[in-house]
């Protein structure tokens, strides 16, 4: 028992140290409103704190500081405007979600909103503020935008944030490397192949946050990228492979310089090392790809395409010039596309239409009624709505006790009689366990009654905060479940279906960039995102399956997707491989592959395949491709494409062998009595 409590109190310290830039951020900021424009406009120091707390282990890029000072005048715009009246506040805090919600977050990252939306949302607590004090409040957010600048700017130069990327990049490479060497030794064992997807799916990961979080600098963004697309093409050449004694003996040698190849671009991939020695490795790259003679197919694709990449990335890191990977006009447009729905079945879109309601609603009760800190409810309202339905019913519970447990201690500190003095020490000495405090925890949730309570004791009667902040909790309570349950609702049978959907979507989308390369110049960086926003929407629909088959014996709503798990893993396991084809053969079209006299027969090849693309259709009347990819000149060029025909019937299959469980969207009826 003692080990454990000496456990428990070393892992509570290392927390507490760890948070310790937060608290210290937060006590500072506190004190530059307090003293420089009154404790009425403290309420904009949670959402700054939220703030430095999501950008200190980032990597924050100029314009990032930029977009603090923006999107402040623009959440304190529509904040202005929403307190004017009571149809404008159901307006706009019906519409500012989607500026905030839709267009930030993602199923992949859906806590993106939280701190920009928080801002709007504590804005309008106070409408006073931004009815009578306009100038002053802008001035708050300014002060707010320039401290919060300045701890960034110092956290970052102590903690090398735009190092951080870069080391892990290192790790990845040299991963990378190991692994080609222990598939020249031993061939591609299952713990290989394992460790092979488990790298896909980090590195993956790690060029995604890269990019939508700015936790990089944009070059190692780009060099992210095309090592995630190395370990993808690795990971797919062992996806579905005979590594037998013949293969292994012919392509060990191959392997082997390979690995040798990525082992010495680790040392290289930096742009301040020695150049002489990168251009060295360039030509012995150049020079093994010119010289590939492999006759099996599938690992002639392979070597062809890792080594393609591998100069790639050598002439971006040899050149300090190179510009950074932009996408045009267009190409953005696409992939924005891609990976925003504006329909009600995409997670972003339910998500903002239910906090739009949340906000609105609380919003409008805290402007109409002129009772002392009814904002609360707003507050309350806003932190138990979750993107996720569960995580807010998990954080009621949590928020209940905590809330009650804190009204005890205030109630207990209230006999102690402390004088403003005392309150300030005692509200300062609760910031810290505050923000140590695991979010949406009772600890966390007991932390931040106390915090709340004891310094709005300052102003009014200890009894009365106690009552306010436990009634506006009931308030905010019944809100979000009514809102969760029946305003658009999602669980994890509809996630994952609309995952599913969206991948095959994604498949129809791979098709278009294929014909787009046919015409024009396509940048690497466009195939690039749209894998890895694939390989992470995979990976999710995945983790979401897992949950659904573990809940299955307990819910009997989805009990029937659990019931068909082995058809619903061969079925993504087939979407992960077609993704891999059409990124092959995107590549192969980009070099070249597909001669002018042989479009005609690729376009119906491609019209064929991309016509067959939603779930219901997918992998029907493709067999009668078979015979025009026969006619086509390029041996990797046909087949990949009868990989992708023999796959899409695999697919088919498993899709109809769970009868449409896995497809199918659940009925609004459904969701509600879930």
């Amino acid at each position: 028992m003692g080990e454990k409590i000496r456990r428990w109190l070393r892992e509570r310290r290392a927390q507490l140290v760890g948070t310790l830039p937060v608290i210290v951020f937060f006590i500072v900021l506190f004190w530059v409103v307090q003293l420089g424009f009154g404790d009425q406009y403290l309420l904009a120091v949670s959402p700054f704190t939220t703030l430095f707390e999501t950008r200190l282990k980032k990597y924050n890029p100029p314009s990032q500081y930029l977009r603090f000072f923006l999107v402040s005048a623009l959440a304190l715009a529509g904040a202005r405007v929403a307190v004017s009246s009571l149809a404008l506040c159901v307006a706009v805090n019906l519409a500012m979600p989607f500026a905030l919600v839709f267009m930030r977050s993602s199923q992949l990252n859906p806590r993106r909103y939280f701190p920009y939306t928080m801002l709007f949302a504590f804005l309008q607590l106070r409408p006073v503020n931004l009815v009578d004090s306009l100038a002053t409040q802008a001035a708050v957010l300014a002060a707010c935008c320039v401290t919060l600048s300045a701890g960034l700017l110092v956290a970052g130069a102590v903690r090398h944030r735009a190092r951080e990327a870069r080391s892990r990049l290192h790790d990845c490479v040299r991963r990378l490397a190991g692994d080609l060497a222990h598939a020249a030794e031993s061939g591609i064992d299952e713990p290989l192949r394992a460790e092979l997807l488990a790298l896909r799916r980090e590195t993956a990961a790690l060029a995604y946050s890269a990019r939508e979080d700015s936790s990089a600098p944009p070059r190692t963004v780009n060099l992210l990228d095309m090592l995630a697309t190395l370990a993808q093409r690795t990971a797919y050449l062992a996806g579905n492979y005979d590594w037998n004694d013949r293969h292994r003996t012919e392509h060990a040698a191959l392997l082997a310089q390979l690995a040798k190849l990525t082992r010495e671009l680790d040392a290289v991939v930096d742009a301040n090392a020695d150049a002489a020695r990168r251009a060295e490795l360039a030509g012995r790259a150049g020079a093994l790809l010119a010289s590939l003679s492999v006759d099996e197919p599938r690992f002639r694709i392979f070597c062809r395409s890792y080594l393609n990449l591998l100069l790639l990335i050598l002439r971006t890191t040899d050149d300090p010039r190179q510009r950074v990977w932009h996408m045009s006009t267009a190409h953005a447009a696409r992939t924005t596309l891609f990976r925003k729905r504006p329909t009600l079945d995409s997670f972003e879109m339910r998500f903002s239409v239910r906090c739009g309601i949340v906000l609105a609603v609380s919003c409008s009760v805290n402007l109409l009624l002129p009772v002392d800190h009814l904002y609360w409810y707003v507050l309350h309202a806003y932190l138990l709505l979750q993107p996720f339905p569960n995580e807010s019913s998990r954080r009621m519970r949590t928020r209940m006790a905590g809330t009650a447990l804190g009204c005890v201690f205030v109630h207990a500190v209230a006999l102690l009689n402390l004088d403003w003095v005392g309150v300030m020490v005692l509200g300062m000495v609760l910031v810290a366990p505050l923000y140590a405090a695991t979010p949406g925890t009772v600890t966390s949730a007991f932390f931040a009654t106390a915090y709340a309570v004891t310094m709005a004791s300052v102003s009014i009667d200890d009894g009365y905060a106690m009552v306010m902040r436990l009634a506006s909790l009931a308030l905010a309570v019944v809100t979000v479940a009514l809102v969760n349950r029946l305003v658009l609702p999602t669980s994890d049978r509809r996630l994952f279906a609309a995952d599913v959907r969206q991948l095959f979507a994604m498949v129809r989308s791979g098709w278009g960039l294929v014909r787009t390369t046919l015409d024009e110049r396509v940048d690497t960086v466009v195939s690039s995102e749209r894998l890895l926003h694939f390989q992470m929407l995979h990976t999710q629909a995945n983790a979401l399956l897992d949950a659904i088959s573990e809940a299955g014996e307990k819910n009997a709503e989805i009990a029937e997707v659990a019931r068909y798990r082995d058809a619903a893993d061969r079925m993504l396991f087939c979407l992960w491989e077609i993704a891999c084809e059409l990124e092959q053969l995107e590549l192969l079209v980009r070099l070249g592959a597909v001669g002018e006299d042989e479009r005609d027969a690729f376009d119906a090849i491609a019209d064929l395949a991309e016509s067959h693309c939603d779930p219901e259709r997918f992998g029907t009347g493709v067999i009668i491709a078979v015979p025009m990819i026969g006619g086509l000149g390029s041996e990797d060029v046909r087949y990949v494409l009868q990989q992708y025909v023999e796959r899409a019937g695999e697919l088919r299959r498993a899709v109809d062998d769970a009868r449409g469980a896995l497809v199918e969207r659940p009925s609004y009826l459904d969701e509600v009595r879930r």
